[in-house]
C-alpha cells in the first residue's frame, strides 16, 4: 500500500496503527475529474477504523458529558509529501470511519466525491472499503442541493476575494502603470534581471523598477504557487472550474440519483484553459440555480438521509473489522422495534 511505503521511507508522520487500519484510499481532485496535468499533485482521501475504545469510549470507562472527555481520533492529514522515487507530491486526508460516515451523511461535497471516484482512482480498498463503496448511494439525499450549490457559491466568492489580495492588486497595478502586459511570466522577468535588454517591452524600465517588479513577483509566488496564473488571467481558474463542477454534480445527484465525476471533464478543461470569462461563469451559476431548484422539487431522492440504514451499514462494517459487537453495543432487533411501535401506538390511544 502507498501509505505503508511512504511510512517506511519516513516521508509521513502518521502512527503505525493508522497505517494498519486504513480501509479505503482514493485519488481525488483533478485526477478524479479527468482534468489533471502531469504536474498535478495527488490529493488522497480515505477512512480508517480507529481503536475500539475510540469508537465506543465507554469501554475505556468514559462517560460522555461527564468530566474531562478524552480527545478521540477524527482525521489525520499531511500535505506536500514529496515522493522523489515516483516524482509525485501527495496531500493526504484520512478520516475516522465515524467522521467519514457523518460527513457523507451530511452530503459534504468532498466526501461524496470520494465515494464516487472512478475505479482507476482507488489505490487501496479492503472488504470494508468495498462494502461502503457498494452502498454509497445510501448517502445521497436532497440535502445535496444546499451543500453543493452553497459550496459552488463559496468558490465564486473565493475567486473575487483572491483577486483583491494585495499582492495581486499591487503587481497588476504596477504592470498597468508601466504598460507591461499581464502575460509576462516569472521566468521571463528572471531572464531580464540576469541579462538586461532581453525583453523589449521592459527595456525602458529603470533597473530599480525592474528589481521592484521582480520583488513583487517573487513575494506573490512565495505565498501561492498559483500566483502567476492568477496574475496573468486576472482570476483564479481553479476556483471557477469548481463552481461549474459542483453545480453539474448537484444536478446529476438530484436528477439521476447517481454521480459521474468525469462527465463534465471537457467543460472543465475549457475553463482551465481560460476559455470562459468571469461573467460567463456567473451567468452559468445563475442559470444552473434555476434548473437545480426544479430538479430539487422533482427529485426522487429522500429529503434527508436514511439515518437508520446508514447506521446499520456502519455497524455492519465495524463488525467486519472487530468481530461480533454484542458485548459492546446493544443492537435492537426487528421484534424489539415492533414492540416499541406497538407500545407507542397504545400510549397515543390512551391504553
Amino acid at each position: 500500500m502507498l501509505l505503508q511505503r511512504l511510512k517506511s521511507k519516513e516521508l509521513v508522520n502518521c502512527d503505525d496503527w493508522l497505517v494498519d487500519n486504513v480501509h479505503y484510499l482514493t485519488v481525488m481532485g483533478s485526477n478524479a475529474y479527468g482534468v489533471s496535468s502531469d504536474s498535478s499533485d495527488e490529493d488522497i482521501y480515505g477512512f480508517c477504523i480507529p481503536k475500539k475504545k475510540d469508537i465506543f469510549p465507554h469501554l475505556d470507562g468514559e462517560i460522555i458529558g461527564f468530566g474531562r472527555n478524552k480527545k478521540r481520533f477524527e482525521v489525520w492529514q499531511q500535505h506536500h509529501i514529496k515522493d522523489e522515487e515516483n516524482r509525485k507530491e501527495y496531500d493526504f486526508q484520512i478520516f475516522s470511519i465515524i467522521k467519514y460516515f457523518q460527513l457523507c451523511m451530511e452530503c459534504n461535497p468532498n466526501m461524496i466525491d470520494s465515494l464516487f471516484t472512478p475505479v482507476r482512482c482507488i489505490i487501496h480498498s479492503t472488504q470494508v472499503g468495498n462494502i461502503v463503496r457498494q452502498n454509497r448511494h445510501l448517502f445521497l439525499h436532497k440535502g445535496a442541493f444546499h451543500r453543493f450549490s452553497g459550496y459552488a457559491y463559496s468558490q465564486l466568492h473565493k475567486n473575487d476575494t483572491k483577486m483583491q489580495h494585495q499582492e495581486i492588486v499591487d503587481i497588476r497595478k504596477f504592470e498597468d502603470d508601466n504598460n507591461i502586459p499581464h502575460s509576462i511570466k516569472f521566468s521571463d522577468l528572471t531572464l531580464e534581471v540576469e541579462n538586461r535588454g532581453t525583453i523589449d517591452i521592459l527595456k525602458d524600465l529603470s533597473e530599480d523598477k525592474i528589481l521592484y517588479y521582480f520583488e513583487l513577483y517573487q513575494n506573490g509566488l512565495n505565498k501561492s504557487k498559483r500566483f502567476e496564473k492568477q496574475k496573468i488571467d486576472g482570476l483564479d481558474l481553479k476556483f471557477l472550474y469548481h463552481v461549474v463542477r459542483l453545480l453539474n454534480e448537484c444536478q446529476m445527484i438530484l436528477d439521476e440519483c447517481d454521480l459521474d465525476l468525469e462527465r463534465s471533464r471537457e467543460i472543465l478543461k475549457s475553463i482551465r484553459r481560460g476559455e470562459w470569462s468571469l461573467p460567463q461563469i456567473k451567468d452559468y451559476f445563475n442559470m444552473k440555480q434555476k434548473i437545480l431548484e426544479k430538479s430539487y422539487a422533482d427529485s426522487k431522492l429522500p429529503i434527508s438521509p436514511d439515518e437508520n440504514s446508514i447506521k446499520t451499514l456502519l455497524l455492519q462494517v465495524l463488525e467486519q473489522h472487530f468481530g461480533n459487537l454484542d458485548k459492546v453495543i446493544h443492537i435492537e432487533d426487528k421484534y424489539e422495534s415492533y414492540l416499541k411501535q406497538i407500545s407507542d401506538i397504545c400510549k397515543k390511544a390512551g391504553f
